[in-house]
């Protein structure tokens, strides 16, 4: 399974802030890395702990618009990069614990084969039935861009224990969110 999440990293990303990246971890000899970074995550999972580099990110601003106003902070969105390891380790157990973190299917931020234009579709296909049958449509749209930086973690891992999820799992990213660093990048 790590060697599959392995074949999935994206290749010609920036370094985190541990110097490395997909190309190392691919390139490296197969053995040492797959049984070495392996035995690594069992032993994480089982100690429900990861390392204080996990948590470590550098924030780049990226511009939004290079048509639009250069000197306005409004027209950058910061992006972490984040260590490989971490990454390839989120992977994994993502593989292993996919059938327990599902969503409900109206949801269309933050899930795979989903965007804005199926959430666009579906409002347009709702508001076309009611219109054919002659009803008033009300709308009331709510801009919930900055919540995902904002997410109560008690309460996520409140619901995560709720829906009965692995007390390790539930206590790597206890141990997780409370090392989580940034550093400014250049």
């Amino acid at each position: 399974m790590v060697g599959k999440c392995i074949d999935r990293l994206k290749k010609g990303k920036a370094a985190g802030i541990d110097c490395l990246t997909a190309e190392h971890i691919s390139l490296a000899h197969p053995i040492l890395v797959v049984l070495q970074l392996t035995l690594l995550f069992n032993i994480l999972m089982k100690h429900s702990l990861v390392p204080d580099g996990f948590g470590h990110g550098i924030i780049i601003p990226l511009l939004k618009n290079t048509d639009g106003d250069r000197t306005t902070s409004c027209n950058y969105r910061g992006i972490t990069l984040s260590p490989v390891i971490s990454k390839l380790f989120e992977m994994t157990l993502m593989v292993i614990f996919d059938n327990q973190l599902s969503s409900d299917p109206l949801q269309f931020g933050f899930k795979q084969h989903s965007s804005c234009s199926h959430a666009l579709f579906t409002v347009r296909t709702v508001i076309d039935h009611y219109v054919k049958s002659s009803s008033t449509v009300n709308i009331c749209a709510l801009d919930i861009s900055k919540a995902f930086d904002k997410v109560d973690h008690f309460a996520l891992l409140q619901l995560l224990m709720d829906r009965l999820m692995s007390r390790n799992f539930i206590g790597v990213l206890l141990n997780w969110f409370s090392k989580c660093f940034a550093h400014r990048g250049e």
